[in-house]
Order: C-alpha cells, then structure tokens, then sequence
C-alpha cells in the first residue's frame, strides 16, 4: 500500500512495500484519490522502488487486464495534468512500469548509482507500452535500444534521461522557490501525444493473457 501525508510545502507519498511495491489496483486508486494541487513528493521503502505492474492481474479475464491497464492510463494522465511539481526519490531498484512511470513527472533523483533499471517483463510476453509506444519521442535510438535488451543503472538511466539526479535529496533546493524553478522541468507536453499508447494497452491485454504468457507468468510468481 501507501503512506500519504502533508511534508512541509509539499505532499508526502510513500510506497510501503506490498508486492515489492508493485502498482495494484489497491495502490493505483488510492494514488489516484491523492490531490496534486501542492508539490508531491513520491518515494520507497524496502529494497525495490516498485516491481512495476501486478503481473496476478494477467491471470484474470482479458476484460479485467483491459480494466487494469486503463486505470494506469488515468494514473500516467493525472500525473502529468498535476498542478503542482511531482519529485521522485528512487532508493531501490527498479521494474517495468515503475521504469516507466518516471517518464511522466517533473524530476527523479536516485539515492544510489547502482540501483537496477529493468524493462525485461518482456521476457514472459509483458511488454512495456509506454515505452514502446513514446520511447521514440524521450529517448535516442541507441538509448532505447540499450533499455529494452538489457537492465541497465540508474548511472546509466541518468545518462538516458529517466534520472535526473544522483545522490542526497535536498527538499529545500527542489521545492522552495525560486530555486526549484530551474532544476524542475515539467512533463507537461506529453499529454498531447500519451494517448498513443493506447492501442499498445490493447496489445498488452491480448499477449499478456494467452495461455504460454500466463504459463511464464504463473512460473514467475511461484519463484517470487
């Protein structure tokens, strides 16, 4: 689940650990029930910043996987609508769609160099959308051709543009201004082309519910 709570001049948001910190559906709706009027503030605790999405919902109806991933889609959207500027410290490792949910806030800061980045649900037939389907528009080609073959650092993710900083939060410099104004560049204009990856969410339901991608699924999460 998550912790949520007032921080100062801005809005406090925790992942607490549940499924390594995966976005089910318990989590994407309380996230999408938070205000972001004020500055938010999104972090970790444990070892993982999130094993990106629920793989058990693969297992369910396509109707349901469908239902799932439009949820997410209204998550990604409401982030880059916030009012207010959306800071995430990462100190963990890192995982399909929690990789590709940094995309869509202002600024990233890894409290460590070596944390993992992985996109390699791939393996077991769960792309990741967003990337496939808006990679092109953030990333150099050989940048995305590294992120989808590979794990890769945040050292690495800092070079490609996911990270935007490492080392020690400092609050202060990135949410009281003026200061802030210039390290923290919103994602704004992506809500003009997000839809994009819609018919890849339709893709994403038809491949992660076949038998063998359920099959590799079920594989996986016994060995969890």
């Amino acid at each position: 689940m998550i912790k949520s709570e007032p921080f100062g001049k801005y809005h406090k948001i925790v992942l607490t650990g549940e499924k390594r910190n995966a976005f089910t559906w318990n989590v994407v709706k309380r996230l999408l029930e938070i205000g972001c009027d004020r500055d938010v503030l999104i972090t970790n605790e444990g070892p993982v910043f999130s094993a990106g999405l629920d793989l058990s919902v693969f297992l369910e109806s396509k109707d349901k996987v469908l239902e799932y991933l439009f949820t997410i889609h209204r998550l990604v959207k409401k982030l880059l609508g916030c009012g207010g500027r959306t800071v995430v410290l990462v100190k963990g490792d890192v995982y399909g769609f929690g990789v590709e949910v940094l995309y869509f806030v202002d600024y990233v800061v890894a409290s460590g160099d070596a944390f993992r980045f992985s996109l390699q649900g791939v393996n077991f037939g769960v792309f990741p959308p967003y990337t496939v389907a808006l990679g092109r528009r953030l990333f150099s080609h050989g940048h995305l051709r590294v992120m989808l073959n590979r794990d890769f650092t945040a050292r690495e993710a800092a070079v490609f543009g996911i990270v935007s900083e490492i080392g020690d939060f400092q609050p202060n410099r990135l949410f009281q201004p003026p200061d802030y104004l210039e390290p923290v560049r919103p994602r704004r204009w992506l809500l003009e082309v997000v839809d994009e990856a819609v018919p890849f969410l339709y893709r994403l339901a038809e491949v992660g519910t076949r038998e063998e991608t359920r099959e590799r699924i079920r594989k996986f999460l016994g060995k969890a």
